[in-house]
């Protein structure tokens, strides 16, 4: 079943000289997908990812998540949709310092007026699931990077969202951090059937994925799929961006 759908996906940014972010773009993901975004910087990626999460609208073309025109919502309702439908996971965490774990998780929860209960009672069995059972009293800058992170999906998962956006999610973990999470998002995607997209610069965070998806100069460029063997996925996505080319120093180096 489909459950993010984008047919000739086009965005022009006006100006003195009109800019051409994406040409173009078919993208189908099916419902329990995950699916990595990859490409140089410039290459469209970010620009597809804000569509996608509702935040910039196309010039031109078709979006629809679970069968819904999100661009057809308004004001509150499309915040409703945003918050209901879809779930963030962002590089910097996006944590208030202010609340402790337990607080953070909750307060998508707080602002649907779900009673406390019940908030307890699923941000308690997400935690377990993600490993933070122990840190939930804890305030965010009394936690590893790691852990944040986690927080930060359990707050992205608690509604149950249809799918799940991350932007660079292990851009500020280092290497074990960085595979405890991915390993973490492909075990959510198993046992909870969440659909995900990932955009990453990261080979390793990519090799998680069902399959990737290029973009270069804002168009398709290729689409590789995993198979049984994430070394073997992995290698053919280095290959990959070796032939996207882009700044040496553009993607993470290679650790498998």
């Amino acid at each position: 079943m489909e459950l993010l759908k984008a047919r000739n996906l086009n965005k022009i940014y006006p100006g003195k000289i009109a800019y051409k972010a994406l040409t173009n773009i078919d993208l189908l993901i099916e419902k329990g997908e995950f699916v990595g975004i990859m490409g140089p910087s410039g290459s469209g990626k970010t620009t597809l990812l804000n569509m996608v999460s509702t935040i910039d609208r196309p010039t031109s073309g078709e979006l629809r998540i679970g069968g819904q025109d999100p661009y057809e919502l308004k004001g509150e309702k499309l915040a409703h949709f945003r918050r209901r439908e879809l779930g963030f996971v962002f590089q910097s965490f996006n944590l208030l310092d202010t609340l402790t774990v337990k607080e953070n998780i909750m307060l998508p929860m707080t602002l649907d007026g779900i009673p406390l209960g019940e908030m307890k009672l699923r941000t308690n069995r997400l935690a377990e699931k993600l490993g933070i059972a122990h840190i939930l009293n804890n305030r965010t800058y009394e936690i590893s990077g790691g852990q944040a992170q986690r927080t930060a999906i359990a707050r992205a998962l608690i509604h149950e969202p249809k799918l799940l956006l991350a932007d660079e999610p292990t851009g500020n973990l280092d290497s074990k951090s960085a595979r405890d999470v991915m390993e973490l998002m492909s075990t959510l995607n198993q046992t909870e059937q969440t659909t995900m997209m990932l955009v990453t610069h990261d080979a390793m965070a990519a090799s998680y994925c069902h399959r990737v998806v290029f973009i270069k100069d804002g168009q398709f460029y290729s689409e590789i799929h995993c198979g049984d063997n994430r070394a073997a996925f992995y290698q053919k996505i280095i290959n990959v961006l070796a032939l996207l080319g882009g700044n040496e120093n553009e993607f993470s180096p290679v650790r498998v």
